[in-house]
C-alpha cells in the first residue's frame, strides 16, 4: 500500500529540513545567491561540519580602477522550535567585538582610510542595539544545547570562511568581504532584561536580537563577536537594509578610489591561537 503524501508530508515539516527550505527561499526572493548543506572546518574537532545555509550578495563598480567590490556573507544555522528560545540582556558597552573592523572580515587594498569604522557602521542593521544578549536558554529540558551549537557553528563557519576568502578582481582592485554568523529560529524569540531603576525582571517577544558571543579554545584563540539572531520573520524584513549597507559601503569605495591605502591583504575578526599569541 502506498504512503499516503499527507503522512510525508507532516514528516518533512516535523524534520526541520522544511525550516531551512523556507529560509533559503526568502533569501533568494530578496535577491540573494544561496547555498544550502555546505561544510566548514571545525578547529576544535578536526572534522568537517554541515552549515545549513551560506547566502552572499556582491555590490561592485568595475567601470574604472581601481575596481571596488563589496562582499555581503551571510553564515546560517536554522533552528526549529516549538517551545520559545529565551535570551537574557543587559545593557551595550561603548565598546563591543563585533564591530566595524573587528568584525570576521577579509580585505584587499582596503583599510580604514578607504573604509572607516563609521562607514561600515554607518547604516548597518543592528548596529547600536540599546541591549546585548550575554546568555541564552530554552524552556525545555535539553534544548539549550540547540542553541548553543547553532550559534558555535554559525561563529565557526565565519571564521572557516573568512580565512578561507581570496575574493579580488585584480591585483590593484579594492575588495572587501564580510561575513556575518546568523541563527534563524523558526520559532518564538523572547528576551530578558532589566531596566534601569526597576528591580523587576522583565521580558518581551523579539524578532531580532544580538548575542556577544565570548569563546576560547586552543585552536581558535580568545574570540569576540556578534552573532545575529532573528525569527524568520524578523530575518525577511531586514534584508532590505542589509542590501542597503553593502550598496552605501560600495558608494565609500567608489567616493574614495583616489585615497592612498596600504597594499596587500589582511584578515580580521579572527585571533591567533591561544599558543601563538605573543605578549
Amino acid at each position: 500500500m502506498p504512503i499516503p503524501a499527507e503522512k510525508i508530508i507532516d514528516f518533512a515539516e516535523r524534520s526541520g529540513f522544511v525550516s531551512e527550505l523556507q529560509v533559503a527561499s526568502i533569501l533568494s526572493a530578496a535577491g540573494w545567491q544561496v547555498d544550502q548543506s555546505v561544510y566548514y572546518i571545525d578547529k576544535d574537532e578536526g572534522v568537517g561540519r554541515e552549515l545549513d545555509l551560506y547566502a552572499y550578495r556582491i555590490h561592485s563598480d568595475t567601470s574604472e580602477k581601481p575596481e571596488v567590490h563589496c562582499l555581503i556573507n551571510f553564515c546560517v544555522e536554522v533552528k526549529k522550535t516549538q517551545d520559545p528560545f529565551v535570551f537574557f540582556s543587559s545593557k551595550a558597552r561603548n565598546h563591543e567585538g563585533g564591530k566595524g573592523w573587528s568584525m570576521f572580515r577579509w580585505s584587499h587594498n582596503v583599510d580604514s582610510v578607504a573604509l572607516s569604522y563609521k562607514d561600515i557602521e554607518r547604516i548597518k542593521p543592528m548596529s547600536s542595539p540599546t541591549l546585548l544578549a550575554r546568555s541564552y536558554a530554552a524552556l525545555k529540558d535539553g534544548k539549550t544545547q540547540q542553541i548553543r551549537s547553532g550559534i558555535l557553528s554559525a561563529v565557526k563557519a565565519a571564521i572557516h570562511y573568512t580565512e578561507e576568502c581570496d575574493e579580488r578582481w585584480s591585483d590593484g582592485s579594492r575588495d572587501i568581504c564580510f561575513f556575518l554568523p546568523i541563527v534563524v529560529v523558526d520559532g518564538e524569540l523572547f528576551e530578558c532584561y532589566f531596566e534601569k531603576g526597576n528591580p523587576d525582571l522583565q521580558s518581551r517577544q523579539v524578532h531580532s536580537l544580538v548575542y556577544m558571543q565570548n569563546y576560547i579554545s586552543p585552536h581558535y584563540g580568545k574570540i569576540s563577536n556578534s552573532v545575529y539572531v532573528f525569527t524568520k520573520e524578523g530575518f525577511a524584513q531586514v534584508l532590505k537594509d542589509y542590501a542597503s549597507w553593502g550598496e552605501d559601503m560600495l558608494a565609500t569605495l567608489q567616493a574614495s578610489r583616489s585615497k592612498a591605502v596600504k597594499a596587500g591583504i589582511s584578515r580580521g575578526g579572527v585571533s591567533k591561537p591561544a599558543s601563538k599569541q605573543t605578549k
